[in-house]
């Protein structure tokens, strides 16, 4: 009996997710984003960037909504894997929980233009439903840290309004294009 002839990737596949020219693309969209706003951002603007034919956008995305969702997931897939990192060694609790939530702030300050399309673009449903699975992977890791080291029953609703006062602070201080101290210290009381 003949084996099946292997599966062909499409794009948005997890195998083609590094390809070089999907990288290129993405970093195009984030200078066109940073330059002209997620209004004006074109396929033909982000290939020009890119430097890459327009067809070749097509290979990789289904279109500019697919561009923007894979733009919100690296965006925080390298800001999730940055928080981790910088908490491994914390104890779960309220110091861990702080530094989480200040790691947050600080990568989406170090990523301004990602940040803005990406508020820019809550408007587009894929982006939404993007943006409502991972509010809802941050409140189960805000859970853990409000559990320890006194559960109160109620930590998944903290950790709901914790996620959006943080996401409150992030665009604020990207809007102000500076870190708001008084804001951040607000943030950190309410835990």
């Amino acid at each position: 009996m003949k084996e099946p002839a292997p599966r062909r990737r499409g794009p948005g596949s997890r195998a083609d997710e590094r390809h070089p020219t999907r990288v290129q693309l993405l970093d195009g969209a984030v200078a066109v984003a940073d330059r002209v706003g997620l209004a004006d951002l074109s396929v033909a603007g982000v290939t020009a960037e890119a430097g890459v034919a327009k067809g070749t956008f097509y290979v990789h995305f289904a279109d500019r909504t697919a561009l923007l969702v894979a733009l919100h997931r690296r965006f925080h897939d390298e800001l999730f894997a940055r928080i981790l990192d910088a908490t491994a060694g914390c104890s779960p609790g309220p110091a861990r929980l702080h530094a989480r939530l200040l790691a947050f702030l600080d990568g989406c300050r170090e990523m301004p233009g990602v940040r803005g399309l990406l508020r820019d673009a809550r408007s587009e449903p894929a982006i939404d439903a993007e943006v409502q699975r991972r509010n809802a992977q941050a409140r189960r890791v805000l859970a853990e840290d409000l559990r320890a080291p006194d559960p109160t029953g109620h930590e998944q609703q903290t950790a709901r309004l914790l996620v959006a006062a943080t996401v409150e602070v992030a665009t604020a201080e990207l809007d102000a294009g500076r870190r708001l101290p008084g804001l951040r210290r607000a943030l950190l009381d309410l835990v």
